[in-house]
């Protein structure tokens, strides 16, 4: 058995074409080959390596003045209390943490399945490309679309731009049972991801019933979820689950609670959802979920965050069938009463 796989690379310039790229099996799911070289391309990319080399060969009067600009540019923002209470060095190893930081975005395909011989599909992209205005990969936007997904839109398309994935793109493939404790890469080919899509095996079988796609697998409970979210609220569609009630607040699938040093939103997800599939971004004041490529909620938060402390879990929900993904945010203020939790874009 090779200890090598493959997967491609998708361009965002049609004219360029489709290439398989290999890696090794080695570092498993904890180390894994793709997930590595897809953000350090990525970083590589947007200059990340380059902004770190510079920053690391400024004089102490640079770095002086990169603090000070710094607390000038966000001298209007929440995040501006915070920044006039660190001294220079503070700052600067905080931009340094975050410039040495490669990232990038993952969307799932498919989740595994036993209809699906449990493969999941994931696709590797910038996680800012739209901002950064990189062209529509129409290839990448055609594959998801193949697989049963919507496609993600970025504050209801105000930008003029279409719907769709922005960038060049990495997509692989892996054997992943967690009943039977196997997670293993296994080869992508250009054949795959290209041609006419309707006719590729793993798309067409992705889009059946408990397929693992966006119709009808595992992700159309996403869906759903996302459909609860815009009805309830009291009467506010962009709210989750708004009222001030320091007490337990239910509204069409999701819940949300609160204490005097923390606020928890409790979302039921689908059966088999992991870890793993689940990419929560905290902000000073903001907050955006997302699993398996569809995202639950993108807004701000009534008040104000600690990052360093929040966290989330999932677990099986014994009140239904599914998952429950939970997610605590820390109170920057303990003791303020929310009003809501999350007010999205």
């Amino acid at each position: 058995m090779s200890d090598l796989f493959k997967y491609v690379f998708i361009p965002a310039a049609e004219s360029e074409p489709i290439t398989v790229q290999t890696a090794s099996k080695a570092g498993g799911l904890s180390d894994d080959a793709l997930a590595k070289n897809a953000k350090q391309y990525f970083f590589e990319q947007s200059g990340g390596s380059a902004k770190a080399e510079a920053l690391a060969k400024a004089s102490p009067e640079e770095k002086k003045q990169i603090a000070q600009n710094i607390r000038e540019q966000y001298a209007s923002s929440p995040a501006a209390k915070q920044l006039n209470e660190m001294n220079d060095d503070a700052i600067i190893n905080l931009i340094q943490s975050t410039q040495n930081s490669a990232t990038c975005e993952i969307t799932c395909l498919t989740v595994p399945t036993p209809l699906n011989g449990h493969m999941a599909v994931s696709m590797y992209g910038d996680d800012n490309a739209r901002n950064k205005d990189y062209a529509l990969n129409t290839r990448a936007t055609n594959l998801m679309k193949a697989c049963g997904h919507g496609l993600p839109a970025d504050a209801s398309n105000e930008d003029g731009k279409p719907s769709g994935i922005y960038g060049d793109v990495f997509v692989g493939r892996c054997h992943d049972n967690e009943l039977e404790d196997i997670w293993e890469r296994v080869d992508m080919l250009p054949e795959d991801v290209e041609g006419d899509l309707s006719k590729v095996e793993w798309c067409r079988t992705a889009r059946r019933k408990g397929g693992g796609g966006g119709h009808g697998g595992a992700a159309a409970n996403l869906s759903n979820t996302l459909q609860n979210m815009s009805k309830g609220s009291g009467g506010n569609s962009n709210a989750i689950a708004a009222g001030g009630n320091p007490g337990d607040q239910e509204e069409n699938g999701y819940k949300w609670s609160q204490t005097d040093d923390e606020v928890e939103l409790r979302f039921s997800v689908a059966p088999g959802t992991k870890a793993k599939y689940v990419k929560v971004k905290f902000g000073f004041k903001t907050l955006k979920v997302s699993v398996a490529g569809q995202t639950l909620c993108d807004g701000d938060t009534w008040g104000k965050v600690s990052v360093d402390e929040s966290t989330f879990t999932i677990q099986d929900d014994p009140d239904s069938n599914g998952r429950e993904l939970c997610i605590t945010l820390a109170k920057k203020d303990e003791g303020e009463t929310w009003n809501f939790a999350v007010m999205n874009k």
